[in-house]
């Protein structure tokens, strides 16, 4: 019994990976597009526009991939889908370090994080989006708490009292899609514990 509800859990769990693979592909093509208007947007010199091609170059090279393999019916495995991800965090907290002066809580770049967040807690289980989601949040808090001035830090309640809604904000985006997530896997197990209906005519 308990090796079948183990196989039956794997199972599971491979199948939200392969299933919800659309809904990050998605996700990242909209952060994608997002980004490349703040950045065009926002973009004062040659070098950051160039930069700018290039960074989203690189995102749209490797959705087109994994979106291929998905297309063919060769979706990438769960590592693949944590670096994909991964490097997003990694390049959106970049952006909001390093962008154009505008470094920080002046940084509107943030706005990026929550379609990643979403799809990854409609993806993986919840033990693994909350270790996902925290280390996001802790990454961003960290990025704009080093942006202010050290000297006014604790005296910017205004600043301290916006990181704390976003922060607010971004988990509960994640929050709401675990919520999802399980809702979804709990009716499906009740479904498919119902006996057969034989249906006459």
């Amino acid at each position: 019994m308990s090796n079948q509800t183990y196989k039956s859990k794997t199972q599971e769990a491979a199948e939200d990976v392969f299933f919800g693979q659309i809904v990050i592909i998605w996700a990242r093509w909209f952060l994608i597009a997002a980004g490349a208007v703040i950045s065009l947007w926002s973009a004062n010199e040659v070098d950051q526009l160039i930069l700018a091609i290039l960074t989203l170059t690189v995102l749209m090279g490797t959705n087109f991939f994994v979106h291929g393999r998905y297309m063919t019916g060769k979706p990438v495995n769960k590592f693949l889908l944590l670096v994909a991800n991964l490097m997003d965090v990694t390049i959106i907290t970049l952006l909001v370090a390093l962008w154009n002066g505008q470094m920080g809580l002046e940084s509107d770049f943030f706005i990026l994080y929550y379609p990643i967040l979403l799809a990854w807690a409609l993806v993986f289980p919840p033990a693994i989006t909350i270790l996902f989601s925290l280390v996001t949040l802790v990454i961003y808090a960290a990025v704009c708490l080093l942006a202010m001035d050290p000297l006014v830090m604790f005296d910017n309640l205004a600043g301290l009292q916006m990181l704390t809604s976003r922060l607010i904000t971004l988990g509960a985006m994640a929050g709401l899609g675990t919520y999802y997530y399980r809702r979804q896997r709990d009716s499906l197990r009740k479904m498919l514990a119902q006996p057969t209906l034989v249906a006459f005519k």
